[in-house]
């Protein structure tokens, strides 16, 4: 015969529960029997008895996401979309995801799909891009295109995002020339003073560049003196001149769109750093030459021969483009320099007297220029943006010892 269902008894009470601090709430085996008034349970043992029901509580479910056929039609129909402009990738069996332009695939029916064409099953979309940006992930469940998953954006406003992204652009780059010539000087003079072949510097333009900053006084001082001594024989030039917080050293230029792109900077300069270090000694001083020209446009100081500067600029380079960022014509040893004035094409063809001939900058006695320790670099943007001590937007400073 059974016997009658007891009361639950003071050994079956969770004493957890009477502290205020049972982790299991509804789902914990002893009994949870509430002994005492409420308002006789201390502040503290209310709070975690709310904490614990919030845990224990079921979390809401995820919002449903729009399908890969969901965006297919949109593209096909909607006829604000440009269909050229999207991209898809997609998962080959044998050669992982692969990425192709929208119009290059058969959006009929598998069945009906002939076997000259590019069809694929709906499951095996991994993302769809807007020009490059993601604007459909199947793994982060990111959707841009209807913004089904609380994004808060549609395909509409990241076509109006990516149209002014385009004139920021545009418009960066005018100012690039007006306000940042050496950067655009120096790569064309790493090409005519190499022989190599010239491609198109106009297309791709640098968006960052790695240097060295000079910071050492005596360098500085010397190239003002070499600056008032220019102003002596042409007053012209004054706006041409290189303000003393900006001279730098560059050893990179490169052209970086995405967050993505900048990271892999960071991390590149971090894998290297001990390299670095073994290649450069600790002690590594830049001094310089004397005064030479890139075509007559261009003064700047010449640095002396250092063992392992060369490696050093050959490497940063390399390990940039294994990583498939945009380099824009590394340097070489002899175009490393740090430029005292410069003077645009145009400028300089329509008014010859602003060319930087060495019949007149040789006049100028100064045999030392000083001397600069390499102990950090830094990345820098190329914009009309400064830092208050007058050296460009810095993105990262590397200390190398």
């Amino acid at each position: 015969m059974e016997e009658p269902e007891q009361e639950p008894s003071d050994k079956t009470l969770c004493k957890f529960f009477l502290a205020g601090s049972c982790r299991f709430g509804d789902r914990c085996r002893n009994t949870h029997v509430d002994t005492s008034d409420d308002s006789a349970q201390p502040t503290a043992n209310k709070d975690n008895l709310s904490i614990d029901k919030a845990f224990s509580e079921p979390k809401g479910k995820k919002p449903p996401m729009k399908t890969a056929s969901d965006v297919i039609s949109r593209i096909q129909w909607d006829p604000n979309l440009p269909k050229e402009h999207f991209s898809v990738g997609y998962l080959d069996r044998f050669l992982g995801v692969i990425e192709k332009p929208f119009s290059a695939f058969c959006w009929e029916d598998l069945a009906s799909a002939g076997v000259d064409v590019l069809a694929i099953p709906k499951h095996r979309i991994q993302y769809f891009k807007y020009q490059k940006l993601v604007v459909w992930d199947k793994t982060s469940r990111t959707d841009d295109v209807f913004g089904s998953t609380g994004s808060g954006l549609t395909i509409l406003d990241i076509i109006e995002q990516h149209k002014a992204l385009v004139q920021t652009e545009k418009n960066d780059e005018e100012k690039i020339e007006e306000v940042a010539p050496d950067l655009l000087v120096e790569e064309e003079e790493y090409e005519n003073d190499n022989n190599l072949q010239k491609q198109s510097t106009k297309k791709v333009r640098p968006t960052h560049f790695i240097a060295v900053r000079i910071s050492s006084e005596v360098v500085r001082n010397s190239v003002k003196e070499v600056q008032d001594a220019l102003l002596k024989q042409n007053t012209k030039i004054a706006e041409f001149l290189t303000p003393l917080p900006e001279l730098h050293l560059t050893l990179c230029l490169l052209h970086l769109v995405t967050s993505d792109e900048i990271e892999f900077v960071h991390r590149v300069l971090q894998e290297i750093k001990t390299e670095i270090q073994r290649i450069l000694s600790p002690s590594l001083i830049l001094s310089f030459d004397g005064l030479k020209d890139f075509h007559s446009r261009v003064l700047y100081l010449a640095p002396m021969f250092v063992p392992g500067l060369s490696s050093f600029v050959d490497t940063l380079n390399q390990r940039f483009r294994c990583r498939g960022l945009v380099v824009i014509n590394p340097p070489t040893s002899n175009s490393l320099h740090v430029t005292i004035a410069k003077v645009p094409r145009n400028m300089a063809s329509k008014n010859p007297s602003l060319l930087f001939l060495p019949e007149v900058y040789n006049s100028i006695q100064i045999t030392h220029f000083g001397a600069q320790h390499i102990d950090s670099i830094s990345v820098c943007y190329v914009s009309s943006s400064r830092r208050t001590d007058g050296f460009y937007t810095t993105l990262l400073e590397l200390p190398m010892y």
